[in-house]
């Protein structure tokens, strides 16, 4: 016949049960969660995207060398990845710039190059980061006629406003950790055909989202 548990008996069994209780619940935990959860790369949202970039342009060639300076510059993309690699986009920027011709009536004026584009975009991926590189045609479009009536070597700095424009560059691309969001910072040489053979150099930084 078992004797009945004493007063004492009974507080030093729950005395063990409040001791134990906890180290035996501890024990079968092995890892703490981890706060920070970041996406697998390899389901970043692909397919429509947007892009909206500030930077700025600087005139090479015969319009370059003072004669238009830098500008302050805005842009947009709009683009479709077809692969994981290849997308297509159209490019919109425009930017101002301030003239120098000292002496002449045209010095220091402001006007606006406006440049749009069709492109194609290679992109190699290395995790969060990528690389990439594009390219395409377009048209270049100048806001006034300024520029034409200054002569410049045997001839007009320029006859049209408007002209073709070809030209590409490339860049470094850095991923969030939201899926649809990434940012960078890329460069980009045109030939700008009407306007004396010049050219133009681009740099800009972005942030783009992905639908």
């Amino acid at each position: 016949m078992r004797r009945p548990i004493g007063p004492h008996g009974l507080a030093l069994t729950l005395t063990a049960a409040v001791v134990l209780g906890p180290a035996r619940a501890g024990a079968q935990v092995t890892d703490e969660p981890n706060p920070v959860i970041f996406p697998d790369p390899a389901k970043f949202a692909r397919g429509l995207y947007t892009e909206g970039e500030l930077g700025s342009v600087i005139f090479l060639g015969p319009a370059g060398g003072g004669k238009v300076g830098p500008g302050f510059a805005i842009g947009t993309r709009v683009g479709y990845d077809l692969t994981r690699f290849f997308a297509v986009q159209l490019h919109a920027m425009g930017s101002t710039h301030q003239t120098s011709f000292p002496g002449k009536p045209q010095d220091d004026q402001l006007l606006q190059l406006y440049q749009a584009v069709a492109e194609g975009k290679l992109t190699l991926r290395f995790g969060q980061s990528s690389i990439f590189a594009e390219g395409g045609i377009g048209l270049a479009r100048l806001s006034s006629n300024l520029l034409a009536t200054v002569m410049y070597q045997d001839g007009y700095l320029t006859r049209w406003r408007t002209g073709l424009t070809a030209g590409g560059g490339g860049g470094y691309d850095y991923h969030s950790l939201s899926r649809h969001l990434s940012f960078g910072l890329r460069g980009g040489y045109f030939w700008l055909r009407d306007i004396s053979g010049s050219q133009d150099l681009t740099v800009t930084t972005y942030l783009r989202y992905t639908f």
